[in-house]
């Protein structure tokens, strides 16, 4: 399926019980899902805009009224401190209140400046300040996550 992402080259493998991936950031082979498509394809475009992949935490556990749960990927400037909150779907998912319900809860435990959600079709990108929320457009998010990553 076609994304509405760059195009970029993904490590895949062909194993007796699927298709993995190999994802740079994990250092590990991950089963092939339409959601994980998504979320290697906007990393790697994530990274090729200079975000180092040390940087990039995939699956990163938020624990939210004393549940674990996984942030799909969080992006950390050079302090450490994290910058975005990523949130993938796959293509066939819509980018729903629930899918935003999700990011937003991740965001009170995890106070972030940009949160992203994407099907690879759509992408949701919010800025979040003191003076509140917005919407951006996909086209700047490479660039404002080099300027928060500083």
């Amino acid at each position: 399926m076609e994304l509405s992402l760059p195009k970029c080259p993904l490590n895949i493998k062909r194993e007796p019980n699927g298709l993995y991936v190999l994802d740079g950031c994990r250092k590990k082979w991950v089963k092939f899902t339409p959601e994980e498509y998504v979320r290697q394809t906007m990393m790697e475009y994530i990274i090729s805009s200079g975000i180092n992949r040390a940087l990039v935490a995939n699956e990163q556990v938020v624990e939210i009224n004393g549940m674990k749960k996984r942030c799909d990927a969080v992006i950390y400037n050079s302090r450490l401190q994290p910058i975005a909150i990523f949130e993938f779907k796959a293509p066939t998912v819509a980018l729903s209140q629930k899918v935003m319900d999700q990011i937003f809860a991740y965001n009170r435990e995890l106070p972030v400046p940009i949160l992203v959600a994407s099907n690879g079709l759509q992408h949701i990108c919010i800025s979040r300040n003191e003076d509140g929320i917005s919407l951006f457009p996909f086209a700047e998010l490479q660039e404002r996550l080099k300027i928060c990553a500083g």
